[in-house]
C-alpha cells in the first residue's frame, strides 16, 4: 500500500510540475511577443497554453526523469540532515528543474536556449519554481 501511495503522489508531483512547467514556458513566450507588438487575445494564450501542454510531452518525460532522481536524493538527504527534511523534496524538485534546464541546454543548447521561456533568469526561476510546486505536492501526498 505504502509503493502504491508513494506512486500516486509522485504522478501528482510529475502532474503539477508539468502543468505549471508548460503554464510559466507559455506566459514568458506570450509575454516576449507581446513586446514586440503581437496582440493575443485570452482564448489564443489559453489555446496556445493547452496546445503546448499535448505538445511538450518529451518535457513532461525529462520531467519525470529528473523529479525521480531528484526524489530519491533528497530521501536519502532528508534522512542525514534531519533539519531540511521538511523542506526536502520542494527544494528538490526546484533543483530537479533547474539541472534538466542545463542538462537540455548542454545536449542541445548552443547558447540560444533552447526552452524559450527560460531563456531569462526570470524564465529559470519560473521553471525552479514549478519544480518547488511538484515537490511540495510530492511532500504533502506521499505515505508518512
Amino acid at each position: 500500500m505504502k509503493i502504491a501511495r508513494t506512486a500516486i503522489a509522485y504522478l501528482l508531483a510529475l502532474a503539477v510540475t508539468y502543468v505549471f512547467s508548460v503554464l510559466f514556458n507559455t506566459q514568458q513566450i506570450i509575454a516576449k511577443m507581446e513586446a514586440v507588438g503581437a496582440v493575443y487575445s485570452a482564448s489564443q494564450k489559453i489555446d496556445t497554453f493547452l496546445a503546448n501542454l499535448t505538445g511538450l510531452a518529451l518535457l513532461g518525460a525529462m520531467i519525470a526523469i529528473a523529479l525521480l532522481v531528484g526524489f530519491g536524493v533528497a530521501y536519502l538527504v532528508k534522512r542525514v540532515l534531519k533539519p531540511l527534511a521538511p523542506v526536502a523534496y520542494p527544494v528538490a524538485g526546484a533543483a530537479a528543474m533547474l539541472v534538466l534546464l542545463i542538462l537540455i541546454e548542454q545536449q542541445l543548447g548552443g547558447g540560444a536556449g533552447v526552452i524559450g521561456g527560460a531563456r531569462t533568469a526570470t524564465g529559470q526561476a519560473l521553471q525552479a519554481l514549478a519544480g518547488f510546486l511538484g515537490g511540495t505536492a510530492f511532500a504533502f501526498a506521499r505515505p508518512r
